[in-house]
Parts: C-alpha cells; sequence; structure tokens
C-alpha cells in the first residue's frame, strides 16, 4: 500500500505520497465518492490511470496538511493563474504547491507562498544540463561523483522557485537560482528522488522532520 512522508519545515507542511504505482482503478473509483464534484471532473478528463491517480492523491494531501486549519473549507474550488499555478481565491495567508513524478506526488502547504518539487533521479543528459545549468553548475555537477543525482537536485531547486514564483519555467532558468538571491531552497533524498521546497523563510536541511502514515488515514480525514 502507498504511504506517505510527512516532512515539517517550521509550519511549513510537506507531504509524499510514495509509490503511487501501487494505487490503480479501485482507489480512482474510491476517489469518485470522496472528491468534489469540480475535482472528480479533472480527475476524470485525464485519460491514464497514473494521472488520474496524482490529481486525486493531490487534492487530498493537500486537505490532510490542511486538517488543522478548519477555516478552510474542502469543498472550495482552486483557481488557478495564468500559468496553472493553484491558489485559494480570497486567502493571503494559505498557499500550497503540488508536484509529482512517475511514482510519487509531492505537496507543500504554508502561510506564505511556496513552491515544491520532486524528480526521480534518471540517466545523466548532456544536451539537458548544459540547458538548464548556468557557466558555475556545469562543471560543479560534472565533478559529482553521482552526476545524473547532482543534475536533478539542482533541477527540483529551480523547479521549485518557478513554482513558488508561480511562472512556469521560463527562459530565466539557467539563472533563476542566482537572480532570486531572497528564496531559499531546501533540497532531501527520499529514496531514488529529489526533493526541493523553495520559500523566501530562512531554512536549512536541519528543520527537516520525516514521518510516515498510511494513504487509508488521507481518504478517511477527506470522506
Amino acid at each position: 500500500m502507498a504511504s506517505l512522508l510527512f516532512l515539517y519545515i517550521c509550519i511549513m507542511k510537506i507531504l509524499i505520497c510514495d509509490n503511487i504505482e501501487e494505487l490503480g482503478e479501485d482507489f480512482v473509483e474510491r476517489c469518485k465518492e470522496i472528491l468534489p464534484e469540480w475535482r472528480k471532473e479533472q480527475m476524470l478528463k485525464i485519460k491514464h490511470l497514473r494521472g488520474r491517480v496524482q490529481c486525486a492523491v493531490g487534492y487530498l494531501m493537500v486537505y490532510q496538511a490542511l486538517n488543522e486549519v478548519p477555516c478552510c473549507a474542502r469543498n472550495d474550488r482552486w483557481r488557478y493563474n495564468e500559468h496553472g499555478k493553484p491558489y485559494f481565491e480570497g486567502r493571503d495567508d494559505l498557499f500550497f504547491s503540488i508536484s509529482h513524478c512517475g511514482s510519487a506526488v509531492a505537496v507543500a502547504v504554508d502561510d506564505e507562498e511556496v513552491g515544491v518539487d520532486i524528480e526521480e533521479v534518471k540517466r545523466y543528459r548532456e544536451h539537458l544540463v548544459n540547458y538548464v545549468l548556468n557557466e558555475e553548475e556545469v562543471p560543479r555537477c560534472a565533478r559529482n561523483d553521482n552526476r545524473a543525482e547532482a543534475f536533478i537536485e539542482i533541477w527540483t531547486k529551480k523547479e521549485a522557485v518557478f513554482k513558488l514564483l508561480g511562472t512556469g519555467i521560463t527562459h530565466e532558468i539557467k539563472d533563476v537560482l542566482k537572480n532570486n538571491s531572497g528564496i531559499y531552497v531546501v533540497s532531501k533524498k527520499v529514496g531514488e528522488r529529489y526533493l526541493s521546497v523553495a520559500t523566501r523563510k530562512v531554512i536549512d536541511n536541519e528543520d527537516v522532520i520525516i514521518e510516515f502514515a498510511n494513504i487509508e488515514k488521507i481518504c478517511d480525514i477527506n470522506h
């Protein structure tokens, strides 16, 4: 059964649903009874099973993280900016970010703008490295004993910053970390994946605490 990792950074909450490939059609059918109508419609518009699972899990995880925030109604429809960043309409004290890779979904919730990205470590691709990294990052990555991990860690940091900014990936990708010095990014290896979270709060890796929970609890809370 898929499980969740809970990472707490100050008052920020980051959840990772691990091994979502274990969730199948039965889970989707169950979510049809749990999700509000608008989110169910979004889920069912997705043709492939993995995407439906990611859509459902992302929603359920946000409200698991907000379980202690009674003023947040679970049936409130999310809004999206022009680049697809989701937000709660009319709230300037509650923010969230969602990311997914092939086998996991990550959610970050905070009282300030936040961005999260999770990626699996994949084969090192030099053409992608040269597109994403700047002239300082390329040699630093090349010198690492595990170049694939080094690249994915930097990649997730940049994606997390873009998600915080709500702009989508732009031509600034090479220098997005250097040009946004007021944004702090923490990266953590979770299994064969890297997760990065971006915030304007001063944080470091030592602030991160990990706990495990069963996804059944999320379904029960959101029922």
